[in-house]
């Protein structure tokens, strides 16, 4: 809103690229696209779980430290899918580090090693990997 005079104009500058002593790494789509495809794997058994394609943000992070009921600490890193888990046991909301998730435990499908949880609420779901239990790229 505004009284007797409209508001100013905008103009947009146009984005180029930095140059080369600029200082800034600028990251190509080939790049990008082999950063994407690289696998996550099992540090047990080298089997790949998934890749960070499949990386995500919960809680507008995708790494988290959390702590069970025994003291234990675990860092985790957030994937959407994860097809080289298995998930076991029936969901639970006991002592869930997501308010609204349930979670059950997520195995390494080819040595059954416990590589983190899988997180599931009404809308959304998603696999939290403890970190020294995996290898990225």
């Amino acid at each position: 809103m505004y009284l007797n005079k409209p508001p100013l104009p905008c103009s947009f500058l146009k984005s180029t690229p930095p140059g080369p002593n600029s200082g800034i790494e600028v990251k190509g789509e080939t790049e990008l696209e082999e950063f994407n495809e690289k696998a996550i794997t099992c540090r047990e058994c080298g089997f790949e779980v998934t890749n960070n394609s499949f990386s995500t943000n919960v809680k507008n992070s995708h790494e988290h430290a959390f702590f069970n009921p025994h003291g234990y600490v675990f860092q985790i890193r957030c994937f959407s899918a994860a097809t080289g888990c298995v998930t076991l046991g029936k969901p639970s909301a006991e002592f869930t580090w997501f308010a609204g998730y349930t979670w059950q435990i997520a195995t390494c499908s080819k040595c059954k090693t416990h590589l983190g949880w899988h997180f599931q609420s009404s809308s959304n779901s998603f696999y939290g990997l403890i970190k020294d239990k995996i290898n990225e790229g």
